[in-house]
């Protein structure tokens, strides 16, 4: 494990990895999951977290890019490493991913015509990997055309995103995952200008989103209460506005806690493969009568999040290529995930020192 990490980053990976799989096990309609009606409690709580779980991921991507851009005359190579992170892992763990719903009749079974749609549209988490890269052919352009200005980049990328964000732009258009992207991209860019605020962010910016944070939360929560029925759309303006300040305050005031940053260190095998194991459970959970549903959720999040630690710690010990391919990672590095470096401002070491711990 990389001894130069950002605990406050893991903090909030470790969280967003627990709201994911507490949502997959819970189920996004009683139809899913935990068959839960929609004013059951736990439904009324994975409501409340909808608009901060993948923006919360997003806007960490965008922070955590930050520190390793890519750099003048290595756009190519930047996203070619890109293609390596996140390509080979989505290839494998999507495959194998539909090929036991096909085998075993599950929810995200395709049929053998159309298969080709686990690749080219959204397909079950995976598809924050598709937009993940769209954002990172984005940034590519962006930053290597203006290099000198970083933090004008993001900003302005946040606007243009938000106006898009809200637009008819792009809606409806699936093909890897390019509406999904346009949901995606302001909360990555925020990351990022956050990121580029030096030498630290300003008071008054940290003072808005905390009370931004406060009322906009208490007013949704109130919306939600009053009619836990309704279908929550992801490119509205409060589903924004919520994303980009509660996304943004647990940034900022920089969380630290030891067991939530154990988990985020294992955030990515998380990602990708807990919706096996929590499918895997839901059938013994139905086998097994439907006992409460609060046992339900205790036993998916717990095995929603140990057993792919453990896949991953098994894989990293097979070699080279099997942790390429199942993980993105280089086992010869000996590292779980990219390492981070701390919160700009906070004198750790040179800048070049912090540029070269950052490099994937």
């Amino acid at each position: 494990m990389s001894q130069h990490r950002h605990q406050g980053v893991d903090t909030l990976r470790g969280l967003a990895c627990l709201l994911l799989v507490a949502l997959h096990t819970i189920g996004e309609a009683p139809e899913h999951g935990l068959r839960v009606a929609d004013d059951h409690p736990l439904a009324v709580f994975a409501a409340l977290f909808f608009h901060l779980r993948m923006p919360l991921f997003a806007m960490l991507s965008g922070f955590v890019y930050g520190y390793r851009p890519v750099e003048p005359g290595q756009r190519l190579a930047f996203l070619g490493g890109k293609l390596g992170r996140l390509g080979l892992p989505y290839l494998f763990a999507a495959t194998a991913f539909l090929a036991v719903n096909i085998v075993l009749g599950g929810p995200h079974a395709l049929p053998l015509t159309g298969i080709n749609e686990a690749y080219l549209l959204p397909y079950a988490q995976f598809w924050f990997l598709q937009a993940l890269f769209l954002i990172f052919l984005i940034l590519a352009m962006a930053d290597t055309l203006f290099p000198r200005a970083p933090f004008a980049v993001a900003a302005a990328l946040f606007i243009v995103s938000a106006i898009a964000f809200l637009s008819p732009f792009g809606r409806g258009i699936e093909w890897l995952s390019f509406d999904r992207m346009l949901y995606l991209l302001p909360f990555f860019a925020f990351g990022l200008a956050l990121n580029r605020m030096r030498p630290a962010v300003p008071r008054t910016l940290i003072a808005v989103l905390l009370g931004g944070a406060l009322i906009l939360m208490t007013l949704y929560a109130l919306d939600v209460f009053a009619d836990p029925h309704r279908d929550i759309p992801r490119r509205t303006a409060i589903a924004l506005a919520l994303g980009t300040v509660l996304g943004g305050s647990l940034l900022v005031v920089t969380l630290r806690f030891d067991p939530l940053a154990r988990i985020g260190r294992f955030s990515f095998t998380i990602f990708l493969y807990h919706l096996f194991v929590v499918e895997a459970l839901q059938w013994l959970y139905a086998s097994a009568g439907r006992p409460p549903a609060y046992v339900g959720l205790a036993m998916g999040v717990t095995a929603g999040i140990v057993c792919p630690i453990v896949f991953h710690l098994v894989v990293l010990r097979l070699g080279h290529w099997p942790a390429r391919i199942a993980l993105g990672l280089d086992a010869r590095a000996r590292r779980e995930t990219p390492a981070t470096v701390p919160w700009p401002g906070k004198n750790t070491g040179s800048e070049a020192t912090a540029s070269r711990l950052a490099k994937p």
